[in-house]
């Protein structure tokens, strides 16, 4: 498996605290079976004003962890990319390889939770007229969808990519947010799925939970398309749209129509 948004660089942002803090969240994470994870440390985002987040010296955090875990025998590979705040100045950033993963293909971009952002449309299309597709990261958190979830169908229909975390699935972030989240699988508004890990406590990786709820509630073939997607979107290639149903009330599994059809022309 692959986790796509997470905080495991230690003393980089909000994430991890220390290196032993690291390891702990990343032996978690190998006993899930993940084999590979991109970090996504925050950029130019408020709590990130004293912070260093040059790209070279990024790459040398990285280069460090790696060499530890491979000293301790833990079988991950780490990839470094980022969770853009967002601000008018998408394409400007994006010129900075942190920015970008899969190539430079795509951008994993956080809203305010509470403010319903303004111009984010012309933004957005830029990125994509230079070849860059937006991921929205947990959407599912934000007020004004959980006000609006009709706004996530606009989204989808425009390409944008849409993002959960897995903890919002098992109700880490309230009631609230995961009726929010089961919904939006419900009604086929999502795309990738993250552990958005931040922790060794009550924010770590859950992902093999999270993907065993869905198979068991809705099917093997959501959890597959999710997990493909996750490995198309470090390569670089194209993702698919997932449609999914749920069980019917004998456990088995409904027929999908056009269950997986190709949505992002890369």
């Amino acid at each position: 498996m692959i986790d796509f948004h997470n905080h495991i660089l230690p003393g980089v942002d909000d994430g991890s605290e220390s290196l032993e803090m690291s390891l702990s969240m990343l032996k978690k994470a190998e006993r899930q079976g993940i084999t590979d994870v991109v970090n996504t440390v925050h950029i130019q985002h408020p709590k990130m004003y004293d912070k260093k987040t040059d790209y070279n010296y990024l790459l040398d955090e990285v280069k460090k962890l790696q060499e530890v875990l491979d000293e301790e025998k833990i079988n991950i590979k780490i990839h470094l990319s980022s969770e853009v705040f967002y601000l008018p100045n998408l394409i400007e950033v994006s010129k900075n390889p942190l920015n970008t993963i899969g190539n430079g293909k795509y951008m994993l971009i956080e809203f305010i939770p509470g403010i319903f952002p303004q111009d984010y449309e012309e933004q957005f299309y830029n990125l994509q007229l230079a070849g860059i597709h937006p991921i929205v990261a947990h959407p599912e958190r934000y007020r004004f969808i959980k006000e609006n979830i009709s706004i996530l169908r606009r989204w989808v229909d425009r390409g944008y990519i849409i993002q959960i975390d897995a903890g919002s699935i098992r109700g880490h972030f309230g009631d609230k947010t995961k009726k929010i989240a089961i919904e939006m699988i419900k009604r086929g508004y999502v795309h990738l799925i993250g552990s958005d890990a931040h922790d060794n406590k009550g924010r770590n990786f859950c992902l093999k939970k999270t993907y065993d709820f869905l198979e068991e509630t809705w099917n093997s073939s959501l959890v597959d398309a999710l997990k493909k997607n996750s490995v198309k979107l470090l390569n670089g290639d194209k993702l698919e749209k997932i449609e999914n149903s749920k069980k019917n009330d004998k456990g088995k599994e409904e027929n999908f129509i056009n269950r997986l059809i190709n949505f992002f022309k890369v």
